[in-house]
C-alpha cells in the first residue's frame, strides 16, 4: 500500500510519503498515541480517508507533526540564527531519501526490458 500525500501548505511540496517505512512508521505511532491501539496489520487496512481526517488534524506538541514542518519550512524566512540553523538540521535529518526512480530511469529500463525480451 504505497500512496504519496500531500498536505495543503502555501507551496504544495511533498511533505509525507506512506512509501517511505519511517513515515508510515511515525502514522501508525501517531494513530494509536492518540486514536486507538490496533495492530500494524488493522493500521494499514484502514480507509485512506478515515485515516486523512484525523492525519489532517495533528496538534503542533506531536512529533509527527515537526517532521512534516522540517520539511516544509522556509529557512529564508527564519531571521534568529539559531532557531535557522536548529530548523536546518531536522530538515536534513527529516528528508525523505531519493529511493524512486524518476519517470526517465522507469522508461529507459521498461525500454531495455522490451528490447532485451522481444516485446
Amino acid at each position: 500500500m504505497e500512496y504519496p500525500l500531500t498536505l495543503p501548505v502555501k507551496q504544495q511540496k511533498t511533505t509525507f510519503s506512506f512509501a517511505y517505512p519511517k513515515d508510515l512508521d511515525n502514522a501508525y505511532a501517531f494513530y494509536c498515541a492518540r486514536y486507538k491501539d490496533i495492530t500494524f496489520k488493522e493500521f494499514l487496512e484502514l480507509g485512506l480517508t478515515d485515516f486523512m481526517k484525523k492525519f489532517s488534524s495533528i496538534p503542533e506538541n506531536e512529533p509527527l507533526y515537526t517532521i512534516i514542518k522540517s520539511r516544509t519550512i522556509d529557512l529564508g524566512q527564519i531571521k534568529d540564527k539559531n532557531e535557522r540553523k536548529y530548523w536546518s538540521s531536522l530538515k536534513k535529518a527529516n528528508a525523505i531519501p531519493s529511493e524512486y526512480l524518476s519517470t526517465n530511469e522507469i522508461m529507459i529500463d521498461l525500454s531495455k526490458f522490451t528490447k532485451e525480451n522481444k516485446i
